[in-house]
C-alpha cells in the first residue's frame, strides 16, 4: 500500500476544525512526525515540504498540524491566552494522530511561531512517547522558546540561518552549553525561509545541507 493522504477529526476547544493533514507511509515503523507551520510559512513551503518528504522518507506517519494562529482572536489574546490556545490545540492534534497507529516516539517540529507551538507542546508530547525536537529558525529570544529549549533533555536539533534577522546566536550557545548532545546547524547567509536573498542556487544549495543535517538527526535518533 502506497502513501495516504487524509485529514483527520480533530476537536477543538474553540468553535472551528483544527486544520490538519495526516500522511500515512507506505512502510511505517513506529514514528509520528508532526510539523507546526510558521505564520506566513505554510506547510507547502520548500523547508516545511521537503521535512515532511524526508519524515516520510524515513517511514514515520505524519500529521501536519495547523493551528490558527493567523486568526483575529488569536492574535487578540495575550501571552498566557495564545499558549493555552497552542497547547490545547497541539493536545488534541497528539490525541488523533496517535490514534492513527501503534507508535514508538514521535518527532515534533516548529517552524518560526511554530517554535512556541514546540515549546509549549514538548511536554505534551514527552507525556505520551519519548519524543525528539526539531527547532526550524526558532525564535529563541521568545522566553518561552528559549526556556523550553534549555529545560527539554531529549535529543533536539536547531536549524538556523546566519542571516535571519530573528536568529540569536549567544542562545543557541546557552543551549549548548547546558545540552551538549543538542545539535545545531546554522546556514551561512540564510534568513528566516533559509534562503539568501534573490539567489536561487546559493538557497538550494543551503536546502540540501538543511536536509543533510536533518537526515543525519533522524537517521541517528529514529532507532
Amino acid at each position: 500500500m502506497g502513501m495516504q493522504i487524509r485529514e483527520l477529526e480533530i476537536p477543538s476547544a474553540r468553535p472551528r476544525k483544527l486544520g490538519n493533514l495526516f500522511f500515512t507511509s507506505s512502510k511505517p515503523r513506529g514514528w509520528l512526525g508532526v510539523i507546526l507551520p510558521g505564520l506566513n510559512y505554510s506547510q507547502d513551503m520548500p523547508l516545511l515540504y521537503y521535512t515532511r518528504m524526508l519524515l516520510l522518507h524515513h517511514q514515520a506517519d505524519v500529521l501536519n498540524l495547523m493551528p490558527a494562529t493567523l486568526s483575529a482572536e488569536y492574535m487578540g489574546a495575550d501571552h498566557e491566552g495564545r499558549y493555552a490556545w497552542l497547547r490545547a490545540d497541539i493536545a488534541a492534534g497528539l490525541d488523533a494522530g496517535l490514534s492513527q497507529g501503534n507508535y514508538r516516539g514521535i518527532i515534533l517540529t516548529g517552524k518560526s511561531i511554530g517554535s512556541i507551538g514546540l515549546a509549549v507542546g514538548l511536554p505534551l508530547a514527552r507525556s505520551c512517547l519519548p519524543t525528539r525536537a526539531v527547532w526550524i529558525t526558532p525564535l529563541l529570544r521568545e522566553a518561552v522558546v528559549l526556556q523550553a529549549a534549555l529545560a527539554d533533555e531529549s535529543p533536539a536539533l536547531f536549524l538556523c540561518g546566519s542571516g535571519d534577522s530573528t536568529f540569536d546566536p549567544a542562545a543557541l550557545n546557552r543551549i549548548q552549553e547546558k545540552r551538549p548532545q543538542a545539535r545545531a546547524w546554522i546556514g551561512k547567509g540564510g534568513d528566516h525561509s533559509l534562503e539568501v536573498g534573490s539567489d536561487p542556487v546559493h538557497s538550494i544549495d543551503l536546502l540540501q545541507e538543511y536536509l543533510a543535517a536533518m537526515d543525519a538527526f533522524l537517521t541517528d535518533e529514529m532507532l
